[in-house]
């Protein structure tokens, strides 16, 4: 089973706690997440942050559900999938950096494992472009919010 990861670094035009509540904000990602089509949220903690979700995705590779499982950080936010139908695992993570009071420095970690038979250059591309459009897409959220 392929397992291929990804790493993004940006730094945004926003202030870190516009950030953070951004990318906690799970259930309106297809807002600005390319990929994502659809979120339901399943379960929140008690101050509303999303604890599980299930997610409807489309990639270049195909169409997937699966449902993760959410960790707050004060520094951003993490999670691991706990079911899905073409993927059999993703883990990823927002971590979150203030550089000043109006920007701040996000690095996006993925890594997705499948059994797709896909040939290697071609999942570092999807995986690749996957973790840019989510970096692009929070960029351009978050930007627009200020």
């Amino acid at each position: 089973m392929p397992t291929d990861e990804a790493s993004r670094t940006v730094t945004v035009a926003a202030p870190f706690d516009t950030v953070l509540a951004t990318v906690r904000d799970i259930a309106h990602e297809p807002e600005w997440v390319e990929e994502i089509r659809t979120v339901d949220v399943l379960e929140s903690d008690a101050d509303g942050l999303p604890l599980k979700a299930h997610l409807k995705a489309a990639a270049p590779v195909g169409t997937d559900e699966y449902t993760l499982a959410y960790s707050h950080r004060d520094d951003g936010l993490s999670w691991s999938m706990v079911s899905g139908k073409l993927q059999t695992g993703q883990d990823a993570s927002y971590t979150l950096r203030a550089v000043d009071d109006a920007h701040t420095e996000v690095t996006f970690d993925l890594k997705i494992s499948h059994n797709l038979p896909l040939p290697g250059f071609l999942r570092r591309k999807v995986i690749g472009d996957l973790a840019s459009n989510r970096v692009k897409g929070l960029t351009k959220r978050v930007e627009s919010e200020g």
